[in-house]
């Protein structure tokens, strides 16, 4: 038996190989943790990567049930990856209780994403492709300048909304993380790093528009699919709206809008409906159907 079978696991005993990971990679975080200032920085970030390499790598080796990804798999797939990026984080930033440098960000979070995407394309992993994406945007999210973040977050939402209508169809888990990944984005909007205390959005209209059409698309999405991930995503940009839009005294423009708004949409949803006509009268027994009764023109055939 070669190594690779050895770590294929067996579908019947993959509930138990996942909460074992799991348990595992709670016990290797608390380890780390504890003894940062004891055990050398290499070995931290060996404790790390290398459980997470095993898991991630079960994970990755795990067949597909009917073309799906079991339950386990997403498990193990799900708890091998942060602890993989947790370990290069620590690895390459030589620390472990503090934020590492950006280029460390962007280094562990591209490496990451990178490793993502196979299983994401090769096992249909929905998961490992969310997990990327999101790494994708705290990339983007180091990379961009102050000036022009906002704009970045917003076209990368764009990107995958395209995307995730393209994979619609062939690929519709794949299509709910995207859009659940662009929300996120639109939502990295109005919660970008500040200064001290509590991270308030100070927005201007236009991202305010933004962020309220961003909600109730996603809420509307998730209402309709029967999604709840995208909904709470959308619940979560509404939230960021109504933070940066309760300031000021007066009704105008975002409580008289949404107001007037509301009222047309309900009253128009309530409005008296016309009667519906009659039925038409059913077919007797031995009668045929109208259709069939039509002269057909002359000259032509069954």
């Amino acid at each position: 038996m070669s190594l690779r079978d050895l770590l294929r696991p067996p579908p019947h005993r993959g509930p138990l190989i996942a909460a074992g990971g799991v348990a595992l990679a709670i016990g290797v975080t608390l380890t780390v943790l504890r003894l940062q200032y004891t055990l050398p920085i290499g070995v931290d970030a060996a404790l790390l990567i290398l459980p997470g390499a095993l898991l991630f790598w079960l994970g990755a080796q795990a067949p597909n049930e009917q073309g799906m990804p079991p339950a386990y798999q997403s498990v193990l797939l799900a708890t091998g990856l942060p602890l993989i990026y947790g370990g290069l984080l620590v690895a390459l930033g030589g620390e472990v209780d503090t934020i590492p440098e950006g280029w460390v960000l962007i280094t562990a979070s591209l490496v990451v994403a990178a490793l993502a995407i196979w299983p994401a394309l090769e096992r249909n992993s929905a998961i490992s492709l969310l997990f990327a994406a999101l790494l994708v945007l705290l990339a983007l999210g180091v990379l961009a300048p102050d000036g022009i973040r906002r704009w970045v977050f917003l076209a990368y939402a764009g990107g995958l909304l395209f995307a995730s209508l393209a994979l619609r169809e062939p690929a519709r888990r794949h299509a709910e993380v995207l859009c659940d990944a662009g929300g996120l984005a639109v939502a990295a909007i109005a919660i970008q790093p500040y200064s001290t205390g509590v991270p308030t959005p100070d927005l201007s209209a236009f991202w305010e528009l933004v962020l309220l059409a961003a909600g109730l698309g996603l809420v509307a999405f998730g209402a309709l699919d029967r999604s709840p991930g995208p909904a709470y995503v959308g619940v979560l940009n509404l939230i960021l709206f109504i933070i940066s839009a309760a300031s000021g005294t007066t009704l105008l423009v975002w409580p008289l809008f949404l107001l007037v708004g509301g009222v047309i949409m309900v009253a128009a949803g309530l409005r008296p409906r016309s009667p519906l006509p009659p039925e038409p009268d059913p077919y007797r027994a031995g009668e045929a159907p109208l259709a069939a009764r039509a002269t057909r023109p002359r000259g032509t055939r069954d």
